[in-house]
């Protein structure tokens, strides 16, 4: 695997070593994220959650981005990229296309070693605009770990891993026995391994991923005031998912809002692109566009807009490791309803909103029937400093930064 990555990556320069302690105290560490998620023309909100990292981090170190990922849309070329400055540091992104080979056997290889390409294709711009990272931070187990290796390897450059995938949670991943174990090495040689929750962490270990784990939390930005319209007559309630990811259980939110009967609601679902099969779900309940509607493809601010206006979200998920969408909500000012299926019940309590267990139409009938006559009594300020308190870009980026201070002064 070394030589491979060697071959592709090659950059003719010196060994580089990390700042002493004495010199590292006066400056801001060099910092790059290896992503496999990340906010870009394929999915605006992929990985906004690692983005939203990224602008913590940048309060405290100077940062690059790199984002690597497959284009199903690309029909003219094989690689694309582009260099671009966003809140203070520079993102690159590079795609390659996917759609014109296999997914199974030699599909895969080949689009293995695009992958490796495209990270080639990548790392060359970081280096010109950037130069060599102090640490490497990557994003996602498995393939944004082999450039990080070959920088360990190549330059001695010590890296972190944060995982936020929630398989590890609800449905384990399957890998091939080598994938595993390059995963289980992968968790053991980083210098820490971050996860936003509790309930990460141990399903992760549970799955034989050991490592040096500590627990820091998604970022969530406070906005709006979050007061309630007493003039308003329509109750606003959001979801946000969609079908493409099962464990959001959209379709089963639909049929319980169809049956619940609650004249004055409406139902407002943000999901990455059209359904057809949860336009099926709205249509057969006959309350499309009428109290059920769908937002498509909106940007960050567009979904804060959405929550600033609502009475309150619902997460009906079968599994999460934090759900950005309930904190948002929170950051919003608004309660939430949400199934204990792993994050939310470890911020989720009667004072911002009512749990209810995963998979089951009765208990959210009921808290949606509850949440409609009790919206009003949460206090938006209290909700929203608790996010302030726990949550905010300031507190999560000193937390990466005393994990930065610590990698490099060992």
């Amino acid at each position: 695997m070394e030589k491979s990555l060697a071959l592709l990556l090659t950059l003719h320069s010196p060994i580089h070593f990390p700042h002493s302690h004495s010199t590292f105290a006066t400056m801001r560490p060099k910092v790059l994220f290896i992503t496999r998620w990340y906010p870009n023309r394929v999915d605006k909100l992929d990985g906004n959650f690692i983005e939203n990292h990224a602008r913590a981090v940048a309060m405290f170190c100077d940062l690059a981005i790199l984002h690597v990922c497959a284009d199903p849309s690309m029909s003219d070329k094989v690689f694309d990229w582009e260099m671009k400055q966003e809140f203070g540091f520079t993102v690159v992104n590079v795609w390659y296309r996917n759609n014109d080979v296999s997914k199974r056997g030699l599909g895969r290889v080949r689009k293995f070693f695009r992958y490796l390409k495209a990270t080639r294709i990548g790392w060359r711009l970081i280096r010109e605009s950037f130069g060599l990272p102090e640490v490497n931070h990557v994003h996602i187990f498995t393939r944004p770990a082999m450039p990080a290796f070959y920088l360990k390897w190549r330059h001695r450059i010590p890296f972190i891993i944060t995982e936020h995938s929630s398989h590890f949670v609800y449905d384990l991943p399957v890998l091939f026995p080598p994938l595993k174990w390059f995963t289980q090495f992968t968790a053991r040689s980083a210098r820490y391994v971050t996860v936003v929750s509790k309930t990460l962490q141990r399903a992760m270990e549970d799955f034989g991923f050991h490592g040096n784990y500590t627990i820091v939390p998604n970022v969530v930005f406070v906005s709006g005031d979050g007061v309630m319209k007493s003039s308003d007559s329509v109750i606003r309630i959001v979801a946000i998912g969609g079908l493409t990811d099962a464990r959001k259980n959209i379709a089963g939110l639909i049929e319980v809002f169809a049956r619940a009967q609650l004249p004055r609601a409406q139902l407002h679902i943000v999901r990455p692109v059209p359904d057809s099969l949860l336009q099926a779900k709205a249509e057969e309940s006959g309350l499309l566009n009428q109290t059920i509607f769908f937002h498509e493809n909106l940007s960050n601010d567009a979904v804060y807009s959405l929550l600033n206006d609502c009475s309150f979200l619902v997460v009906n998920s079968l599994s999460e490791t934090f759900s950005m969408a309930a904190a948002e909500a929170l950051a919003c000012g608004k309660p939430v309803v949400s199934t204990r299926c792993g994050g939310p019940e470890e911020f989720i309590n009667d004072e911002r909103g009512k749990l209810i267990d995963a998979n089951d139409p009765d208990q959210l009938c009921k808290a949606l029937v509850w949440m409609c006559d009790h919206y009003r009594e949460f206090d938006p300020k209290k909700l929203k400093a608790f996010v302030r308190e726990n949550y905010s870009s300031e507190v999560v980026g000193k937390k990466f930064l005393q994990l930065y201070e610590d990698v490099l002064n060992h």
